[in-house]
């Protein structure tokens, strides 16, 4: 007899696929290229990706919280898309929620999270939140303005160098002891810089390390206020 293919937009390949390691490494959006020794996670159910989850939608529910020692990403970041979420969507889930033909649990369930602030500042804040403490988040991708963003119809997100400075309390202008001060203009879930190579006119190359919740980092993110009620 012939297997129904699953029609679930999320789902794992293996059962207690993050308590299987002790050491977890996980490679977002791999594709069928993932990398040696990760768990693979991308949208589309591909050969080599071990969990199936729409990046784009958050928060993501299939991955539990500290649960990675190290998150690579390559050439996903531009593809994210910047903006808060689609606002004819949002227009029309609101309408349905005025006139109680949905619930809010229902759409969440449905859909995850549709209002938040910046889609991109939103990915980050899932990345930090699935992090154990003191984790990296290394990831490769091409300069904003770069021949290689500019080619590709699908990249929406152009990041530079300076891009990565919001992500970080204390991050400093390149060859000064002059903090950017960036970080307070969103306050997202708080990262260090660790590396950071670029090319304008080629790729980037950044390793983040997950930084602990501070009371001093303001951060406005829910994740950041959950945590911060149980460290304070």
């Amino acid at each position: 007899m012939k297997q129904k293919k699953s029609s679930k937009s999320v789902f794992s390949k293996k059962k207690n696929i993050f308590k299987e390691k002790t050491v977890v490494h996980i490679d977002l959006g791999c594709g069928e290229n993932k990398r040696p020794g990760c768990i693979g996670v991308d949208f589309r159910d591909a050969q080599g990706v071990d969990l199936v989850q729409n990046l784009s939608l958050f928060p993501w529910k299939a991955i539990p919280d500290n649960a990675a020692d190290v998150i690579y990403s390559s050439h996903l970041l531009e593809h994210i898309n910047p903006d808060s979420a689609n606002p004819q969507l949002a227009g029309l889930i609101d309408l349905l929620l005025a006139k109680s033909l949905v619930t809010k649990s229902e759409i969440e369930a449905s859909v995850g999270e549709y209002r938040f602030l910046g889609g991109f500042i939103r990915f980050m804040d899932e990345v930090w939140r699935i992090t154990k403490p003191g984790g990296q988040f290394i990831s490769t991708l091409p300069f904003a303005g770069s021949p290689g963003y500019w080619q590709d119809l699908t990249h929406v997100n152009p990041l530079s160098h300076v891009s990565f400075a919001y992500l970080d309390p204390y991050s400093k202008v390149e060859g000064t002891n002059q903090y950017y001060g960036l970080y307070q203009i969103y306050r997202p879930m708080p990262w260090k810089i660790v590396r950071l190579f670029y090319d304008q006119n080629g790729f980037i190359e950044v390793c983040l390390e997950k930084r602990r919740i501070d009371k001093s980092y303001n951060v406005s993110s829910d994740n950041g206020m959950k945590t911060l009620k149980k460290v304070v």
